[in-house]
């Protein structure tokens, strides 16, 4: 969540919504575990499982059941992995030669003073924040419920839901404002929640050990379980309408920066936390792609402006967006050579690959406008002019490039090849339209109506809008070297 947050793919209020459910659904392991007494082992369900998933990853030939492999090998290691745990803390909980509960007597001791509840949440919260799962503490608490006492594993429960923080946490530091609000969320909700249970289970542990007792039975692990449980679906019920309230406050606690807009506006939205998420990690890849490609289609026409127009005064902002269009263009690359570090599917790496080459024709469009400024800053320091048939000859490749732009942008951007006659058309009449200038700029130096030092900044000119063609075109057909 932070890191979707973090690229702007959910809202704050979105993320919170799926914290208070996400806290609800981690209980169901811990009420797993806590299934003692049944005919069959659980644990070696979860192996079958698992086992059956690793089959599938190793032997498939298909991407989907590959995946489908992973899932269920995932699923039952984190089964098996807890059934490892327990059966380890057998040897915390009883003295290996005479039996002997050797755990309790230390907890009692501790909650023997009224004021040690709150050492046991700390506990709680220093133990979770160690192992970083909650239901993994509250596993530990099962696999010891006989050694300790039921108010014991409560207040340890509260701190655990604390100590889940520090995950998101750690997640969100280096990221954007909104990232780190999510994080400050999801202590929020666990830290309000551990502050309305805990006075009334230190005033009344006794009548909720027999409530809990009275809906679970004697076994301490489902007490346990479902005390987990309560806790996180009562905190989410109570929470649940008060969300935007509770974004409000966080946007209190971590208030906003004040950052530069044009920064703001062309900050890369790249996150490694996403990077193993193929799917998610590709499209935020082509949305700062289309955001540098409205970036080179800005700066060719500022460069439009001040070759024709001769408005010098835009240099500075074209300036300043090509340096932005170097950042995307390192930044991307760098992103894309992660993704495939870590991407074993074929064709996944077929369309990333292809991203490389669009941000490539993207940047040398960047560097085409620099050129075109270039010639209109020589033209200035020689106090020369381009004549108006020059001027009206630029324009029309200008033209025919502002309509190539948008198309090319929609084939990248919906894959739709319905539009590639048209832009091989539009591309076709810009080479023609450059071989014609061409001819025509000759019979203007035949009469002597131009100046060879105008003359050469016309030409180069006309080639390097034909070259931005070519550039435009490319990105639209790299859509071709994939499936689409």
């Amino acid at each position: 969540l932070v890191g979707f947050v973090n690229v702007g793919v959910m809202t704050l209020s979105q993320a919170a919504a799926v914290i208070m459910g996400a806290s609800v659904g981690t209980t169901v392991t811990a009420q797993v575990m806590s299934l003692t007494g049944l005919s069959f082992d659980i644990s070696a369900i979860a192996a079958f499982i698992g086992a059956v998933g690793m089959f599938m990853t190793m032997i498939s030939k298909k991407e989907i059941l590959k995946r489908v492999g992973q899932v269920l090998l995932g699923l039952g290691m984190i089964f098996i992995g807890l059934k490892i745990m327990t059966n380890s803390v057998d040897y915390i909980v009883y003295d290996r030669v005479g039996g002997e509960k050797v755990l309790r007597p230390f907890f009692e001791g501790i909650f023997g003073n009224e004021v040690f509840p709150l050492l046991l949440v700390l506990i709680g919260i220093v133990l979770t924040a160690l192992v970083h799962s909650s239901a993994t503490v509250t596993g530990i608490l099962i696999a010891l419920s006989t050694a300790i006492r039921l108010d014991t594993a409560i207040f340890v429960i509260l701190g655990s839901n604390i100590g889940t923080c520090v995950t998101s946490i750690v997640s969100s530091l280096g990221t954007n404002i909104n990232a780190k609000r999510t994080a400050v969320i999801h202590l929020l909700f666990n830290l309000l929640g551990c502050i309305m249970f805990i006075v009334p289970v230190w005033i009344f542990k006794d009548s909720i050990g027999g409530l809990l007792e009275a809906v679970s039975g004697t076994s301490m692990e489902r007490q346990i379980a479902n005390f987990h449980t309560v806790f996180n679906l009562v905190t989410t019920l109570v929470l649940l309408p008060f969300i935007n309230p509770l974004v409000k406050l966080t946007k209190l606690i971590v208030p906003e920066k004040k950052v530069v807009k044009s920064e703001k506006e062309f900050s890369l939205s790249l996150d490694d936390r996403l990077l193993k998420n193929i799917p998610i990690a590709s499209y935020l890849i082509k949305m700062e792609i289309l955001k540098m490609a409205d970036l080179s289609y800005k700066n060719l026409f500022l460069a439009r402006d001040i070759l024709i127009g001769r408005k010098l005064e835009l240099k500075e902002e074209l300036e300043k967006n090509e340096g932005y269009i170097n950042e995307f263009n390192r930044g991307i690359s760098f992103y894309l050579a992660k993704i495939l570090a870590v991407d074993d599917s074929l064709k996944d790496d077929m369309e990333l690959t292809s991203y490389f080459h669009v941000v490539s024709d993207i940047e040398r469009v960047g560097d085409y406008a620099e050129n075109l400024m270039e010639y209109a800053e020589k033209l200035g320091d020689s106090d020369s002019y381009l004549s108006e048939d020059a001027k009206e000859e630029l324009g029309v490749m200008f033209d025919d490039l502002k309509d190539l732009f948008p198309m090319a942008k929609e084939v990248f951007s919906s894959r739709n090849k319905r539009l590639l006659p048209e832009i091989d058309k539009l591309e076709e009449h810009i080479d023609e339209t450059a071989k014609l200038l061409e001819d025509k700029h000759v019979e203007r130096l035949k009469e002597n109506r131009c100046t060879p030092e105008v003359g050469s900044c016309f030409l180069q000119s006309v080639s390097d809008l034909e070259r931005i063609g070519d550039h435009i075109t490319n990105v639209a057909y790299s859509i071709k070297k994939v499936k689409v």
